[in-house]
């Protein structure tokens, strides 16, 4: 927030039960509630249309506290110059991005990603509850304790219902759309691109559109290209489409989310920057697109620090106050699983499967999303996590074609029993310092915490062991762009052992158990894509560099003796044989097409485009469509996790 002033003469000494402490800016006070909490009064001016001014408030009391700083009440005063209404905010402690800038400079892979999908959350929640921002720009984004936040909400819709005019004056052009400098009202477009002009600030220091005039930067803006050289490949793309002329192609928020973390929570990664010839070939490499970050995001979002800390065990920990744990002298975790005595691959060769035939078409309400069911399917969907808000997530009930909501915020993957649910948090560091992994049990309810490695490290991609017993989650250092390890939470004990791995390549690559229960990641140089095995110690035991990259977390195939992944040259899959790394299959996909998983141990799970929105097919070793597994009628509206069916 801007530096706080003293209240000068004239100003009010309180407005209805707020106490004025202090001046934030013109008709903006620093002041304190009758709770004792400081918060941020706004004084608007006193022509607003009283009933309009509370159709422009009331959705904001719906707002989910993701990103922004929460409207607390709005009202009129009649003390303050007869009748002004006033707004009521959260008081977010920390500075705005355009004084982040000027002290600190510029922003720069990680923290531009935390930026990007932080506020693209907040934007979504806006629009989903019916409003706008309507005046994003740099100095309404503030770097709050627990990440950014986006203030002034509602500012805009309220300064809009005035009683003598139907416009108002813009006061920072160069974050203004083209439709609202022509007298449009704000919408949801505007605020799209409002935020694709805020990005291109945070990576350069200044609008895509700066001119030396106010009358200059308003050409720009309706007539020129804005000047993008700033932004890394990976946003360019996303921001360009944002800061379109015509609002009608622009994305919605929701779209621009999906996008920046959906690649995230698919591990659908391809790494940006690949070294130049001659440069060393084993420096970690930068992730090609936003990592989970949120609430600080949702993804979203995606999105744990110095010290690696022991076992945690004994009772319950509490839902919402992980324990602290122990943290040996090198900073590795004591071992919490015992590892197999031997690390070579333990697979069995299957018959070859058939494919049944749909029998039962299920809807997720609210998604666009119908199910084509069989009940002798070997893979059911088991959970899926909304991308609006308020982000539910849910999860399959046994033996049924319902699905129960379990959490908000949390990307639900559902037991290979049935039983019980891992939840892993989409915003990270909401409650305390550490990153945790929820289990909840849909037979009884209840649920437990289990700490797992302390920030600004992540966990991420949660994949349970064939038995059960233990879930793997992949860990990542957001601030240093790298995968830091993984780690094991057993389920039954209430503990996570973190171990740390030598790893190469992207930070947001999953690790998974392979067939013989070590851990296998995906590997890259900077010229070829495989995979490494990991041992109980975190070192590599086995490589596979040659097989090309593998995608999401369901690399191998139900009896472990075959493993896909995208080609090393072209778009295709391929699949390899897991004993020996031979090549057996490969299966022609489009480039648009997504790897899912294995459906049984013949037939590959594919989503591919359609006219509109997308199918999830079953797809034999041949590339051969079998059957539609799911229809995505609207897009990606949920991301979706199969298990395998249970009971």
């Amino acid at each position: 927030m801007p530096d706080i002033g003293p209240v000068r003469a004239g100003d009010p000494e309180r407005v209805d039960e707020y106490q004025i402490v202090g001046r934030l800016g013109e008709d903006v006070y620093l002041a304190t509630a009758p709770s004792g909490d400081r918060v941020v009064v706004r004084l608007l001016p006193s022509d607003v249309s009283p009933e309009r001014f509370r159709e422009a408030m009331e959705p904001l009391r719906e707002i989910p506290a993701f990103c922004t700083a929460q409207v607390l009440d709005s009202g009129l005063d009649g003390g303050v110059d007869g009748d002004r209404p006033y707004i009521v905010s959260e008081y977010v402690d920390g500075p705005t991005l355009e004084e982040a800038v000027a002290s600190e400079g510029v922003l720069r892979a990680a923290a531009l990603h935390r930026l990007a999908v932080g506020t693209m959350t907040a934007l979504v929640a806006l629009h989903q509850a019916g409003t706008v921002h309507g005046d994003l720009r740099p100095g309404a984004v503030v770097f709050g304790p627990d990440g950014p936040r986006v203030i002034d909400l509602g500012m805009a819709r309220a300064l809009e219902a005035t009683a003598s005019s139907t416009t108002r004056k813009v006061d920072v052009p160069a974050y203004s759309s083209p439709e609202r400098l022509m007298g449009t009202s704000p919408g949801p477009e505007g605020d799209l691109f409002s935020w694709g002009a805020t990005m291109v600030f945070a990576a350069s220091g200044r609008s895509p559109f700066e001119a030396e005039t106010m009358s200059g930067t308003v050409n720009r803006i309706v007539n020129d290209e804005p000047d993008l050289g700033a932004l890394p490949g990976d946003l360019r793309g996303l921001v360009a489409a944002c800061l379109a002329k015509d609002p009608a192609p622009r994305p919605t928020a929701s779209d621009v989310l999906l996008r920046l973390v959906g690649g995230f929570l698919t591990s659908d990664q391809v790494p940006a920057d690949v070294p130049a010839p001659g440069a060393p070939s084993t420096r970690p490499l930068r992730r090609a697109r936003p990592a989970l970050l949120v609430a600080g995001a949702l993804a979203v979002a995606l999105v744990s620090g110095g010290v690696v800390y022991l076992a945690v065990s004994g009772d319950p920990a509490p839902v919402s106050a992980p324990r602290p744990a122990q943290s040996t002298a090198r900073g590795a975790l004591a071992p919490a699983f015992t590892p197999q005595p031997q690390l070579s691959p333990n697979v069995t060769e299957a018959p070859w499967e058939s494919v049944e035939k749909t029998t039962k078409d299920v809807e997720l309400p609210g998604t666009g999303i119908t199910l084509h069911e069989s009940p002798k399917d070997p893979v059911k969907l088991g959970g899926y996590l909304n991308v609006k808000p308020p982000f539910a997530a849910f999860a399959r009930e046994r033996g049924k074609e319902t699905f129960r909501q379990v959490a908000s915020a949390l990307q639900p993957v559902l037991s290979p029993g049935g039983d019980l649910v891992a939840l892993n948090p989409f915003g990270k560091f909401t409650e305390s310092s550490f990153d945790y992994l929820r289990i909840h049990d849909l037979r009884n309810g209840s649920q437990f915490n289990v700490p797992t490695v302390e920030r600004p490290l992540e966990g991420h991609s949660p994949v349970w062991s064939k038995d059960g017993s233990k879930v793997l989650l992949s860990v990542r250092n957001p601030d240093k762009e790298r995968s830091d390890g993984f780690v094991v939470v057993d389920v039954a004990a209430r503990r996570a052992t973190y171990v740390r791995t030598e790893s190469v390549g992207a930070d947001t690559f999953p690790a998974t158990f392979a067939p013989d229960g070590s851990v296998a990641r995906g590997y890259y140089d900077g010229e070829n894509y495989g995979l490494d095995f990991y041992g109980p110690n975190g070192q590599a035991i086995r490589t596979m560099h040659w097989v090309g990259q593998p995608r999401n977390v369901g690399w191998f195939s139900p009896s472990g003796a075959l493993f896909a992944t995208v080609c090393p040259k072209g778009n295709s899959m391929c699949v390899w044989d897991t004993l020996s790394g031979n090549r057996r299959y490969t299966v022609k996909v489009s480039e648009k097409s997504r790897f899912v998983g294995w459906f049984n141990n013949n037939h590959l799970l594919i989503q591919n485009p359609v006219k509109k929105g997308s199918k999830i097919e079953v797809v034999d070793l041949y590339g051969a469509s079998i059957r539609v597994l799911a229809d995505l009628k609207k897009g990606d509206t949920a991301f979706l996790s199969f298990t395998s069916a249970a009971g």
